[in-house]
């Protein structure tokens, strides 16, 4: 039992959490939610962003698809620079701080749409939506509870969109994700050999939503990601302590609405709002099941793991303002406040350290050709100071986070497909 007792205290912090999330760095994420799936819309705080004006806020909000004609492309790429740190309250001296446990990550979003006629418009989104990596010192004080996270996901969402009437538009589209996850933890002491879990799964989803334009000038859109449950299978061991034993993971991945705005006030100036609501309450906890006997462990159908989490809801509050400078560039900007849904101290794992956040933005589009457009966005997160209490208050730490936010986005128009040349 004692080989028990000590495997699950390494396990019970961070692997049912960490299992089920998608590579982005630590401090961007709201739970493990990264926003960064635009680098249009990182430039206002995602104001604006399921209120189409770009291909990329279908996204948030699939109907948004249908504002494009004929064939069209939107790659984005965000560096995502996080600096967490998370500083016990005892433990070694030397090793008290985790250093900085949020690795700098690119997360790519990629868009297509097609114009079938003149009511309906395909589109494509590939994007990571959930997502954590993080890596801190290797014997720092709460090793034991999460060394090393390198987690991937890939979101396949195909699209349709249909134009009722000239100022509505609906769509719908089918969510099919890959999660590959591969955590690792100190055993026995902080310096002690190196526990993993590794496990992947497909998940299937819809979205839907809604676009409307009242009048000229003004855009209202309101759009759906519904939860993905995940049932992750794979594998636990221990070097020279636990061979490779077959383990498995139930979650169900939050819902997401998301309402915003886009309204002219000015010639050439435009106030963008969003509003977004995830479902995080939905994971009361997250639990590790064997899949077969392991002496000493646990048994087949037993709990190797069982983390209480008691999340709350997320919400997030953006505003910004958008400026056609003249034919070819754009300025905007943007502020938002988040809450986050872990509120608690036990909630806040070592491997998803989230708290309240603030975030300012700024960007610019430059259109370079009648068929291209490029997109950059800078934007820096402010995240409240806040406190972790892990292992039933066995580890008592610090959190200090903020991160640096950097995209680039390409906006093509591709109808030289169509005349082949």
């Amino acid at each position: 039992m004692e080989i028990a007792s000590r495997f699950q205290s390494v396990l019970r912090a961070g692997v049912a959490v960490a299992a089920l999330v998608a590579t982005a760095g630590t401090a961007s994420a709201g739970g493990f939610a990264p926003k960064e799936q635009s680098a249009l819309f990182l430039g206002s705080a995602f104001a604006g962003a399921a209120a189409g004006g770009a291909l990329s806020s279908m996204f948030w909000n699939p109907a948004a698809v249908g504002q494009m004609n004929g064939i069209n492309s939107d790659s984005n790429y965000s560096l995502i620079l996080p600096d967490t740190e998370i500083t016990a309250a005892g433990g070694p001296a030397a090793f008290r701080s985790s250093g900085d446990i949020g690795d700098t990550a690119v997360l790519p979003a990629s868009y297509m749409s097609y114009q079938l006629n003149d009511k309906m418009v395909l589109g494509m989104g590939i994007n990571a939506p959930f997502g954590l990596t993080t890596d801190g010192k290797f014997a720092w004080a709460g090793s034991q509870l999460a060394r090393e996270s390198k987690i991937t996901t890939y979101n396949f969402n195909p699209t349709v969109a249909y134009r009722v009437t000239p100022g509505v538009i609906v769509g719908a589209g089918l969510q099919v994700e890959y999660i590959d996850a591969q955590l690792r933890q100190a055993f026995g002491s902080p310096a002690g050999p190196t526990a993993a879990v590794k496990g992947d799964d497909w998940g299937f989803g819809f979205t839907a939503g809604i676009l409307l334009t009242p009048a000229d000038g003004t855009s209202i859109g309101l759009g759906y990601r519904s939860m993905i449950e995940h049932n992750l299978e794979g594998t636990f061991h221990v070097p020279g302590v636990v061979p490779n034993r077959p383990i498995h993971a139930d979650i169900e991945l939050p819902d997401i609405v998301t309402l915003s705005l886009r309204q002219a006030v000015a010639p050439n100036w435009t106030v963008l709002g969003t509003v977004e609501w995830t479902n995080w309450s939905r994971l009361p906890q997250l639990q590790v099941v064997c899949d077969a006997a392991t002496p000493g462990v646990c048994a087949a159908g037993g709990a190797l793991s069982t983390l209480p989490l008691n999340w709350e809801d997320g919400w997030f509050f953006s505003a910004g303002l958008e400026h056609e400078y003249n034919s070819q560039l754009t300025l905007r900007g943007g502020v938002a406040y988040e809450i986050s849904p872990i509120q608690t101290a036990e909630g806040r794992t070592l491997r998803v350290p989230d708290a309240d956040r603030i975030w300012l933005s700024v960007g610019a589009s430059y259109k370079y050709s009648e068929n291209m457009t490029i997109d950059l966005s800078y934007a820096h997160v402010f995240v409240e100071d806040s406190k972790t209490s892990q292992a039933g208050g066995a580890f008592l730490g610090d959190v200090d986070s903020s991160v640096n936010l950097v995209a680039i986005g390409v906006r093509s128009k591709l109808d030289w497909l169509l005349s082949g040349h």
